[in-house]
């Protein structure tokens, strides 16, 4: 074990600040634990990236900067720690207690809870980073209300598309999905509910070449090439919804070992204990909704979790078991 001070013992060491590490951290913290939360980026994950939430329970409207500035405070107030840009590099389990090397020194800790959460699959076109939250959106449950009366666009194909679609052709005035194949991807019975029971708009054989608006009002219109025929042509949309995919940011859970599954995600029992004991995980890290609601929900479970598990435990130096 690497040498650390008494001032980087920890009884819960939580990686990841979204709103399911800091959930975590408010719980761990109320009940008397020594917790620390690290983050290699800001306090609030993707939720903080969200110009509007509109679908968490208590507020209305909130700006994701404002609502993870409210986590941030409240971990605070019960004595958390929270340090960002601090990168983990590695979990060692096969220790008790546990260590956590990071780029800045290392830690130990009773237990440690993953949050890492995924990232969104981008298009990298022009117009897409230059938009994001001013019309290009991940996430059509957490900003398709946003644009109840206007016309929009989905990309892709597979299951997360159409349910994107299906989702908005029930908000917006017009929805446009646009797939580079000429049939869907997406399980039967959603490509027949899309096919048969809606008023989404097809676009086959296309992809995006650009999503173009201004810096005021955001998107305005995304260019369509053609991938059979290359032709281009254009559509007047006030925002696109990128829908193929997610990528669980699993680098640190593959390292250590835990049980993922075939989509990479970590693998969790109804307390959100992983493979490994001591080792607890929440947030879109593990299979769910992907919503900050569900996710602020796992923090708490994996807090509660961990400390009744470790309850009566010497984390110094006996092994507590994880059942």
């Amino acid at each position: 074990m690497g040498s650390t001070s008494d001032n980087n013992k920890f009884d819960m060491v939580i990686i990841g600040a979204g709103p399911a590490g800091m959930a975590a951290a408010i719980y761990g913290s109320r009940m008397g634990w020594k917790t620390i939360v690290l983050d290699k980026e800001a306090v609030g994950g993707l939720a903080a990236t969200t110009p509007i939430i509109e679908n968490y329970p208590g507020f209305s409207e909130i700006t994701g900067l404002e609502f993870a500035e409210r986590l941030r405070k409240q971990a605070e107030k019960f004595g958390a720690e929270i340090r960002e840009l601090v990168e983990v590099t590695e979990v060692k389990a096969d220790q008790v207690p546990l260590e956590v090397v990071t780029t800045t020194g290392n830690f130990i800790a009773k237990v440690v809870i993953i949050a890492t959460g995924t990232a969104h699959r981008h298009l990298n076109i022009p117009g897409e980073e230059e938009f994001e939250g001013k019309g290009v959106s991940y996430c059509a449950t957490c900003d398709g209300p946003l644009y109840k009366a206007k016309k929009v666009a989905v990309v892709g194909g597979g299951n997360s598309a159409v349910t994107e679609a299906l989702y908005l052709n029930n908000v917006v005035r017009e929805v446009h999905l646009i797939h580079r194949r000429d049939r869907l991807r997406a399980d039967e019975s959603l490509q027949r509910e899309i096919l048969n029971n809606s008023n989404v708009n097809f676009v086959w054989d296309s992809v995006i070449e650009e999503i173009q608006g201004s810096e005021t009002g955001g998107v305005k219109k995304i260019s369509i090439k053609n991938v059979k025929t290359e032709e281009i042509s254009s559509l007047r949309v006030k925002a696109v919804f990128v829908a193929i995919g997610i990528s669980p940011n699993n680098e640190l859970a593959k390292k250590l070992g835990v049980e993922l599954t075939e989509e990479g995600l970590i693998k969790v029992d109804s307390k959100q204990r992983t493979s490994i004991p001591r080792i607890y995980a929440c947030g879109d890290i593990t299979p769910g909704q992907g919503q900050i609601s569900v996710a602020v929900g796992e923090g708490t479970t994996a807090a509660i979790s961990a400390f009744l598990d470790m309850k009566g435990g010497d984390w110094y130096g006996e092994e507590v078991s994880n059942g």
